[in-house]
């Protein structure tokens, strides 16, 4: 049973040492999103997903995949696991889960209101908080707003064809180095 906050109390049973093989983090986070989904009564069946370690994933720390208003897999980052520790993750899992329910019961993949409430009753962010360091930093010569960029994206290559939508101002690339630093 899950207390008022929407934790189950039991986290930190499931605990594994960053050292887990990803079959033995998939079968634990399975187990996990059914506890989740039998205590907060979510219109979810773990068992029809599939579930899937990602070795790639940087920014996002999990990810739904839906086809033809169905939920079809949910993604968990392994680097998520492996910077910010197993409690971080029971959170992206039972982020994901809430958008499964959502899918199935209203058709909504978004962070709107629906999604706000049950991430409070559940107790889960919204948005995930940055896990790794971005490979650049394109920040606005007049405002200073940074966006973090993990790939050589279009707007790395030719920042100075895009605006930055708050002041209008140019944009430049501040490449990090291996150590993190800009």
């Amino acid at each position: 049973m899950s207390d008022s906050t929407g934790h189950l109390g039991t986290e930190e049973r499931y605990a594994l040492s960053s050292d887990c093989t990803d079959g033995e983090l998939r079968s634990v986070v399975k187990i996990y999103a059914r506890k989740v989904v039998e205590a907060h009564d979510l219109a979810v069946a773990v068992s029809s997903l599939e579930w899937e370690i990602s070795h790639r994933a940087k920014r996002r720390a999990g990810a739904l995949f839906h086809s033809d208003g169905q939920p079809q897999r949910i993604q968990i980052a392994r680097r998520h696991f492996e910077n910010s520790g197993w409690l971080a993750v029971t959170s992206t899992i039972r982020h994901e889960l809430i958008h499964a329910h959502l899918l199935n019961t209203e058709r909504d993949v978004g962070h709107g209101k629906r999604f706000q409430q049950f991430a409070e009753a559940l107790d889960t962010s919204v948005h995930c908080e940055r896990f790794s360091e971005p490979s650049y930093w394109v920040r606005c010569e007049e405002c200073d707003r940074e966006i973090a960029r993990y790939r050589e994206s279009k707007l790395v290559k030719q920042a100075d064809q895009f605006r930055c939508g708050d002041c209008g101002g140019r944009f430049s690339v501040v490449p990090v180095d291996e150590n993190g630093s800009r």
